[in-house]
This record gives C-alpha cells, structure tokens and sequence, in this order.
C-alpha cells in the first residue's frame, strides 16, 4: 500500500462522492486485506450492493485487488485501499469546472454524512468514552489564510497520530478524529449579526 494517492481524474472524484463509497473505504484497517463479504458483514449490507461500490472504486484505482483466496471451491477477492492517503491533486483544483466543483462538493457532503453518523451512533449507543469538541466561529479569513490554518492543523493532527494505529495497546479506545473549517454564507453572517443585535 502507498502512502499517498493522488486524485487526478474527474471519474476519481465521482467515485468517492458517494457516501457509501466512503464507509467502504474506511471499514479497511491495519492494512488488512479484506473481501467484500466481510467488508458487507462489518456494515450490515447487502453483499451484492459492496460489491458494486467496490468495483466503481477498483475500475478507477482508488481500490486495489491484492489476493484471490480458494474457499470451498470458490474464488474469494481481497481488496485494499490503494493508498493510506487521498488527496486531490493541486492543479486539478485550479482549472476547477461547474461539473467538477459539483463533484467536490459532494465529496464534502459524503464525508460530513459519515462523520455526522459516527457522531449520531457514539451518542444514540451512550458511549461513555469523552466527546471532544472544538468550536471556533465568527472569524474572517482569506482563503489562503484559512488553508494555512487547516494545514497547520492537519500536520499537527497527522505528527502525533503517527503511531496510533495498534488497537492492542492498553486503554485504547477507537475515534474518530475531525477538523472541519468551513466558510459560511453570507446569508448565514447576516443573520448572525442580526441575532446579536437583537439581544443586545
């Protein structure tokens, strides 16, 4: 497995716009090959609707087959992701069309949705491990200065989770790590400013 893969193509970003598509790619873990039986069992899917995402994510690379295993006279196919890692290429983002940005965006929204989930399931089951949660609103940047920012952090993020992928360690304990910076509508600021003035 590569430790980054870069998104070049159009059909690249269509393929992960779908928030099921992300689930998948994130039911792999530790490198570990997996099948699309058990990547269906892990989400409680149907195995026919795994299989046709994972052949959507394989037909444009961003998973790979790795092995094919014999069971009971039948070929199993084992895939993993092809990076730990994916990133949009930079150039890309600057010839930037409606077709793509429509492409992006849903990408966001896919992510958002699963990360929305996560959090909706840790509260619905009660657990009982700390939810920590960062709220920082109200401010104006450019946006160079708010990709520096959300770079600053990614690279925070990623130094000191480095080594944190053994799950057998002692008092561990799996989450879900976010940083979202998110630039909000006009319309959105108004309405701020409006509240404010009401209850001043």
């Amino acid at each position: 497995m590569k430790e980054i893969f870069v998104l070049r193509e159009l059909e690249q970003l269509r393929a992960i716009s779908h928030p099921y598509r992300v689930e998948v790619l994130e039911s792999f873990s530790h490198e570990e090959p997996r099948s699309a039986k058990q990547i269906a069992e892990k989400l409680g899917e149907p195995h026919a609707k795994v299989n046709y995402h994972i052949k959507n994510l394989l037909n444009v690379g961003i998973l790979e087959l790795v092995e094919e295993r014999a069971k009971s006279g039948i070929i199993e196919k084992y895939y993993l992701p092809a990076a730990r890692v994916i990133v949009i290429d930079k150039n890309f983002l600057n010839n930037i069309d409606e077709d793509m940005l429509h492409s992006l965006n849903q990408v966001s929204v896919s992510v958002f949705e699963k990360i929305s989930a996560d959090f909706y399931r840790a509260v619905e089951n009660q657990v009982s491990k700390t939810k920590y949660i960062r709220h920082h609103n109200d401010y104006y940047l450019t946006d160079e200065e708010a990709r520096e920012l959300m770079q600053k952090i990614d690279s925070k993020i990623t130094e000191y989770l480095k080594n944190k992928k053994e799950k057998d360690r002692e008092g561990v304990h799996p989450y879900n790590i976010v940083a979202l910076g998110i630039p909000l509508s006009d319309t959105i600021c108004i309405s701020e400013k409006l509240k404010n003035s009401d209850e001043e």
